[in-house]
């Protein structure tokens, strides 16, 4: 009978754990909503030519680390040393030309000065003569020269001003071509330099599709940077529309990794989707049916890093991810998107 008491006690005491670890684990589930439905995400920065060209070197391997404006690639200049060379030789015509013109400008000035000399002179002489003349003291043949020598000078006058403006009217025309050229040379510069692929930020180098020889168009990808900085790595996690109550932007979070189960990381909820990710799917549900069955919709919340919780930096892009949200935690101030880290 004894015997009976004790295991009708040892049934109740262990009922009463069981009971009682439930219980705990509901209320903490409550206020500590969880999901294993996340992962590591992070900016992926492609690296790409901005000329067309061919590969004449790669200078990095998969996985390699790397710095900002380090070197990943060239292309073979010989396309862009020609082009280069036209664009100075095209500048120094149209320099030429510039300078021809304002030669000839000073030469059409000095003719202007030299035909009003001649119109002065060619008007003195015929005011004297038409006094002369009037009295009848020269030949009529005499004042009749006068005359014409009057309007030659004024025609040759006006001539030689025409000739002027026109001359001081190509000087602008030859001026905004040099300002062409130049353009064109500085252009022809910039292209040059794009036969160095630099790596946009420090990261790791992933996704490798380049090889030396290789023709690539501008923008073609020949491989990506991955930075592994706190800026730059999140976690996304998918949590159930009926957890999101008590989830609030700030709040702390722990997480762990598939990867190493052992470590926790710490992070807080940086923000939530404006949708679910239903609505952004290809090809978004259509409710207005007859048959309908009402599915639990998921959002996806972006979840920062805390850089002290990750400073060997062994988070990894795509990895799994348990997620645990602390509701009772007072919210910390979030920094706006000005006040994060820059890559690099």
């Amino acid at each position: 009978m004894a015997k009976k008491w004790i295991s009708l006690a040892v049934i109740l005491a262990v009922a009463a754990a069981i009971a009682l670890a439930g219980v705990r684990h509901f209320r903490h589930a409550r206020v500590h909503p969880s999901t294993e439905n996340a992962y590591v995400s992070g900016d992926v920065f492609p690296v790409a030519s901005r000329v067309p060209g061919t590969l004449l070197t790669f200078e990095v391997v998969e996985n390699q680390e790397v710095r900002k404006g380090q070197v990943v690639a060239t292309l073979d200049p010989r396309d862009a040393d020609v082009g280069l060379d036209q664009a100075r030789a095209a500048l120094e015509e149209a320099r030429s030309a510039l300078a021809t013109t304002r030669a000839e400008i000073s030469q059409a000035r000095a003719k202007v000065a030299a035909d009003a000399s001649r119109l002065a002179l060619a008007r003195t002489n015929l005011a004297r003569f038409t006094e002369l003349a009037r009295r009848d003291s020269i030949p009529k043949a005499r004042y009749d020269d006068a005359v014409t020598a009057e309007a030659v000078a004024s025609a040759d006058h006006a001539a030689s001003e025409k000739a002027l403006a026109a001359k001081e009217a190509s000087l602008g025309v030859a001026g905004r071509r040099v300002a062409v050229q130049e353009t064109r040379l500085k252009a022809a510069e910039v292209n040059r330099t794009y036969c160095t692929i630099p790596a946009p930020v420090d990261g790791f180098v992933s996704k490798r599709t380049g090889q030396a020889g290789q023709v690539v168009a501008p923008g073609q990808p020949v491989c990506a940077v991955v930075p592994l900085g706190p800026a730059n790595v999140w976690i996304a996690a998918n949590f159930k529309e009926t957890e999101l109550r008590e989830i609030r932007v700030g709040q702390p979070v722990t997480f762990r990794t598939d990867a190493d189960r052992s470590r926790t990381y710490r992070g807080w909820v940086e923000s939530l989707s404006a949708g679910t990710g239903a609505v952004f799917s290809l090809l978004p549900p259509e409710n207005a049916t007859g048959n309908w069955v009402k599915i639990v919709q998921r959002l996806p919340v972006r979840i920062a890093v805390d850089p002290e919780s990750d400073r060997d930096r062994s988070l990894r892009l795509g990895l799994s991810v348990e997620v645990e949200v602390d509701t009772l935690a007072p919210p910390r101030a979030v920094p706006g998107p000005a006040a994060r880290t820059s890559p690099g």
